[in-house]
């Protein structure tokens, strides 16, 4: 094994450039499946940083009952009852743990007397504990904590580090969330950031105090409670279980179905008649919750792209072996001549096969820590991206199969050489293997083929992207501010907290170079809506048995105007509609066709689902517009005026500025302080990047896509110029005589290239059913291009044209200059 290491050095060393262009290719193609690997591990396939992780199942529902309030995350939002219940269910649960954020986004902190903003969490008390997650500084929480809710909090290790520099002097001192003190009483361990895809910045016990709501409700909001524990109906707590010992998920849920469907009815009574019942199914507590809705699909197609991407790579150094091998056949038939077996040569060319790929490898991997690192300052990404000892194992299963291929390669050329090839030492008369260059034409076409599924796949992601940015948005978003408001300890009634937003506005109405300001309840472009069902003029507007699903929002005065919404009938909001002023709505161009269809819409009354409720008369019709993202289709929407919906918490703002809107984030936080001192102001940012971050991870996906797209067609280009120039220098002599005998330097050019086209035709017609299947399976994440677009199929095609033309070119000038009497006179 040594002399053979030695010698592999050796002759890898005497062709630096095959060995660098080996090395460097198998870098690519390794790294790049390490790096996507480690991503698609700690998003979706890591174990929460938690004590024996395999026994946490995260709980969803299917639904929740009829007559009940939803809010939160959808199918993770469930009840205290049912909480309280599980608690106590212990031949199922270990342990169960609740959680649930104090705002949608981020709330107002202050340690001292400057204002942040972190993400903060209510949990229960033995949070902490249950998981098995230890504190780096001080303690965590006791189940007593939450029994008397204590005004203590813990901090991520990482905000500890970002906001107080790792300084152990903040145990103990006082930290005001939304203005309520709080002590910091420990940091949580630097691997945990929370149980949510958001990192959490700040964990308190759960709270009953008004000023505390889960997400942020106020007092008196519509679907909010008087307290936290006597929500009964309220759908919004999120939660966690640890299986009891040698209890499995199945019968888990079996034994929790009836406990969990008699908590969720325990304060609504029977269900109506055939109304279906939730139920109760787990996750498990792998990658972070939530990831897989975003990352899921777009993870699990790069991870096909760059597998595609390894293939080709590997199949590159393949045709570079054998190419090389083939210029060692009369060394390897002296070898045998001597003495030597086939067994000998093949252990020695396996072991140069060895050295290359453990130097791909370390390469690659180099490339996976770098580029992990890359993308996760690029998406700013908090979770630890960096590759462990999963990815480490699947680098190196990557890398021995692709050294078991390299070592397979030129098994067959080893096999069939013949002894006496020593002998013979005229290089018109050396041996020639008309199949060795047909396998050399079929790996190249097929390398063709997945290059063109590549290129498909990154035409169309990358049409989605710009179609994602070039997309109507039904505003005019350029020059607006955004940012959010919290004055819950400043205002102690809706008068107080009307007339703390009316000044607040005016204020900044009057800056210089702000051209207009609003208001309004969920920050448009953040995912997040109101959602119930509306009734017009006190009725169902589809009859009686059938649901009208309507959006609504609380916005300020000169809404529209402020965002550029055109507002199609009637008039806009303005600072007469106040909370003394008969209540009036404005609804959008979707909701008149789908529910006043062929009636003038002003003057009829809407309400919030139920006909008891008030009812606002419609005074305009606005254009449709995005209210949660990007990517949604016009729906029915309501606005009303913040002024006339009670139990206003927090609302955003939007500043409309002349010129750039980031300019002016000084000036306005300046204004607010002064407007009210230690008021912060929450996760300012132009309404532009609000609706850019609907799919900011998303273009960081197409963008890599095209990335590996473009590097396939490079190594396909190295691969078919390796070959072509290899096939060229074996023919000189042929080239020369040819030459000789009449023919053109043309016709010799024309006879190269063509037989490139060939190999590209070929590859094209097996690659196109591929593309068309990869195209399906991309349905899911295209956003205005059909998986079969013509133009996107169109440009793949002329690329594999193009890659072939260049890759051809050089080989093909080399053949029509051949000298026919040089070449007639070569050994």
């Amino acid at each position: 094994m040594i002399q053979n290491l030695r010698y592999a050095l050796r002759q890898l060393a005497r062709t630096p450039a095959f060995t660098t262009v080996a090395i460097l290719t198998l870098g690519l193609g390794i790294g790049a499946n390490s790096a996507i690997f480690s991503v698609m591990n700690a998003l979706l396939l890591r174990y929460l940083p938690a004590r024996d992780p395999a026994r946490l199942v995260y709980m969803h529902t299917t639904s929740n009952p009829s007559g009940s309030s939803q809010t939160g995350h959808g199918d993770t939002s469930l009840t205290v009852p049912i909480f309280e219940q599980f608690r106590k269910q212990k031949d199922v649960f270990a342990g169960v743990v609740a959680y649930v954020p104090l705002g949608i986004g981020k709330v107002a902190v202050r340690y001292g007397k400057e204002p942040e903003e972190a993400a903060t969490e209510m949990v229960s008390g033995d949070f902490f504990t249950m998981l098995g997650v230890l504190p780096s500084r001080g303690r965590t929480f006791h189940i007593e904590d939450e029994a008397a809710h204590s005004p203590v909090a813990v901090l991520s290790y990482a905000w500890w580090t970002r906001q107080f520099g790792r300084d152990n002097s903040v145990i103990g001192q006082p930290l005001f969330i939304k203005d309520v003190p709080f002590t910091i009483i420990g940091v949580a361990s630097p691997a945990f950031i929370g149980l949510d895809q958001d990192p959490t910045d700040v964990w308190i016990p759960l709270q009953d105090r008004a000023e505390l709501r889960p997400w942020g409700r106020a007092p008196g909001a519509k679907g909010a409670y008087a307290s936290l524990y006597t929500s009964p109906n309220w759908w919004f707590l999120m939660m966690m279980g640890r299986l009891a010992p040698g209890v499995t998920e199945q019968q888990a849920l079996a034994r929790a179905m009836p406990t969990f469907q008699n908590a969720a009815y325990a304060a609504l009574g029977q269900p109506k008649a055939k109304e279906e019942l939730p139920k109760l199914f787990f996750s498990s507590a792998k990658g972070i919750a939530g990831a897989g809705d975003s990352y899921n699909t777009p993870l699990k197609v790069l991870m096909g792209m760059v597998l595609l991407v390894l293939a080709i790579a590997c199949a590159n150094v393949s045709l570079l072996l054998v190419a090389r091998n083939a210029a060692r056949q009369r060394e390897f038939s002296l070898r045998m001549a001597l003495g030597g077996s086939r067994g000998d040569l093949f252990k020695q060319l396996l072991t140069e096969s060895l050295v290359l790929v453990i130097a791909g490898a370390g390469l690659g991997w180099l490339f996976a820590n770098w580029a992990t690192r890359a993308l996760a300052a690029w998406s700013q990404m908090t979770v630890s991206l960096a590759p462990d000892a999963a990815v480490l194992l699947f680098t190196l299963a990557v890398s021995l199969t692709a050294a078991l291929i390299f070592g397979l390669a030129p098994l067959r050329s080893v096999l069939l050489i013949p002894i006496g090839l020593a002998l013979k030492t005229s290089a018109a008369t050396a041996h020639r293997d008309r199949a060795r260059n047909r396998g050399s034409q079929a790996v190249v076409a097929l390398q063709m083929s997945l290059c063109l599924v590549l290129l498909v796949a990154a035409g169309l992601l990358v049409r989605t992207l710009r179609n994602l940015e070039s997309i109507s948005l039904g505003m005019n978003t350029r020059g607006l501010l955004v940012f959010g408001v919290n004055p819950l300890q400043r205002v102690h009634s809706d008068s107080e907290t009307n007339r703390f937003f009316l000044g607040l506005l005016t204020k900044l109405r009057s800056l210089p170079g702000v051209e207009s300001a609003t208001l309004m309840g969920n920050r448009i472009g953040s995912g997040w809506s109101n959602n119930t069902g509306a009734s017009v003029d006190g009725q169902p507007p589809l009859g009686a048995n059938a649901f009208a699903p309507m959006r609504w929002n609380v916005v300020g005065s000169d809404y529209f105007h402020t965002l550029g919404i055109p507002v199609l009938l009637g008039r806009d909001f303005n600072d007469a509609d106040s909370e003394s002023a008969p209540r009036v709505a404005i609804v959008n161009q979707t909701f008149a066709n789908k529910y006043l269809s062929g009636r003038s819409p002003l003057g009829h009354q809407v309400g919030l689902s139920d006909p008891t409720d008030p009812q606002y008369t419609i005074v305009g019709v606005a254009a449709d517009s995005k209210y949660t993202d990007v990517r949604e289709k016009p729906r029915p929407i309501a606005y009303y005026p913040y002024t006339q919906i009670t139990g206003i918490a927090s609302l955003h703002v939007e500043v409309r500025t002349a010129g750039d809107p980031d300019a002016w984030l000084p000036t306005i936080r300046r204004v607010v302080n002064d407007y009210s001192p230690g008021l912060s102001l929450l996760q300012p940012m132009s309404q532009q990047e609000v609706f850019d971050e609907n799919f900011s991870d998303q273009k960081i996906f197409f963008r890599l896509s095209l990335f590996f797209g473009v590097l396939a067609a490079m190594l396909v280009a190295t691969g078919l110029y390796g070959t072509l120039a290899y096939t060229v220098s074996r023919r000189t002599s042929e080239v020369g005589l040819r030459m000789a005998l009449g023919a053109q330097r043309g016709q010799v050019l024309w006879m190269v290239m063509r037989g490139s086209l060939v190999v590209a035709a070929i590859g094209v017609a097996v690659g196109l059913p591929l593309a068309l299947v990869s195209a399906k399976l991309l349905r899911s994440i295209l956003f205005g291009v059909e998986p079969r677009d013509p133009a996107v199929f169109a440009a793949a095609i002329a690329g594999i044209a193009v890659v072939s033309l260049a890759a051809s070119l050089i080989p093909a000038l080399r053949a029509a200059s051949v000298d026919p009497m040089v070449a007639l006179r070569e050994e």
